[in-house]
């Protein structure tokens, strides 16, 4: 990820990378019913290896809504995931939400430091707009695994949106700080979607294009510096500004988050036409 061993222990960076070292996948078909007119991508749903997530949604609507999460595999199937107040590991769950009031849903605290990291992904169909938003934070497997860990290492939100065809986001790689850029995509489409990244240097100009298939419901996770991705054109130790456009053939939903040394922090993403 560019970054020094003397900024961060080595099994601190690795474990921090895991979360977007992960070739995920999937989403389920929208609800049919026709009352559940808003459907979002929460692109990123990481447990174990030291991380754990938390969503909350927020309805500021003039009337209940309701919400149905599927959770998803990376083959593209029901996923069973350890929520915190659950009897056992569930697939989906269904909420109301009343007017002006916010819900949320945690991953299991026990599986925190029970095993590596594991990395879903879900839907949410929604009678009503909501506002969607994910947090994830890390802490060392010293930590406590049946309550809240004494110490979080790092933590960043990102929120959920409904599915679109373009994102752009500025990033800063590598330099004495260890820049990186953690990106996830999923696909909640019933076909292929075709993915273009474009690395744009601080001038605007195109550094270079890489192509992604995703499969029906399908989703992917990486860090720019990955080899498949833009790490041929970002081995240099010297900072690199610029920005990163995702361009699909069909509407998808991204988690994108910076990586500082062994730090998180949020980034800015818009929908800017595809350049």
């Amino acid at each position: 990820m560019g970054i020094s061993s003397a900024q961060v222990p080595a099994s601190e960076t690795q474990s921090i990378q895991s979360i977007f070292d992960n070739a995920l996948a999937m989403q389920a078909p929208a609800a049919s019913s026709t009352t559940l007119s808003h459907t979002y991508t929460i692109a990123h749903f990481p447990f174990g290896g030291g991380f754990s997530t938390r969503v909350l949604l927020t309805n500021s609507g003039t009337s209940d809504a309701t919400v149905d999460i599927s959770f998803l595999t990376q083959t593209g199937v029901p996923a069973l995931v350890p929520l915190k107040g659950q009897q056992g590991k569930v697939t989906t769950l269904h909420l109301k939400i009343a007017k002006n009031q916010t819900q949320g849903f945690d991953a299991d605290p026990s599986e925190r430091n029970s095993g590596p990291t594991t990395v879903m992904w879900a839907t949410a169909a929604a009678s009503g707009p909501l506002n969607i938003f994910s947090l994830f934070d890390y802490a060392p497997s010293s930590q406590p695994t049946t309550a809240a860990p004494t110490s979080i290492l790092g933590a960043v939100g990102a929120q959920s949106v409904v599915a679109t065809k373009t994102f752009r986001f500025p990033i800063s790689i590598n330099g004495p700080l260890g820049y990186n850029e953690g990106v996830a995509i999923a696909n909640p489409n019933n076909s292929n979607t075709n993915v273009t990244l474009k690395l744009l240097l601080a001038d605007g100009t195109i550094k270079d294009t890489i192509q992604k298939n995703l499969p029906p419901n399908g989703q992917t996770s990486f860090v720019l510096t990955d080899g498949a991705v833009f790490g041929h054109d970002l081995t240099s130790s010297t900072l690199f500004n610029g920005s990163v456009a995702i361009c699909a053939s069909q509407p998808v939903g991204l988690v994108a988050i910076g990586i500082e040394g062994g730090a998180f922090f949020t980034t800015s993403v818009t929908n800017d036409p595809c350049p």
